[in-house]
């Protein structure tokens, strides 16, 4: 498992959020910043494709484990 800037990892790829987690997510497209709020990424629940977060690309975050 390694930990890595959120902006550094591939759009479709997956993460989670912590070690210990049960939830991975999906890294989707990136937002501009504009208007309605600042610059983040989408991230789609690995399980329950309706559930997003946005998060900023400076979120740590794990990659490379077993699921």
């Amino acid at each position: 498992m390694n930990k890595v800037l959120l902006k550094n990892v591939k759009r479709g790829d997956v993460f989670k959020r912590k070690p210990d987690a049960l939830t991975i997510f999906i890294r989707d497209h990136y937002n501009r910043a504009d208007s309605w709020g600042p610059a983040n990424y989408t991230c789609i629940d690995w399980e329950d494709i309706g559930r997003c977060i946005y998060l900023k690309g400076n979120t740590p975050v794990f990659i490379n484990f077993d699921y």
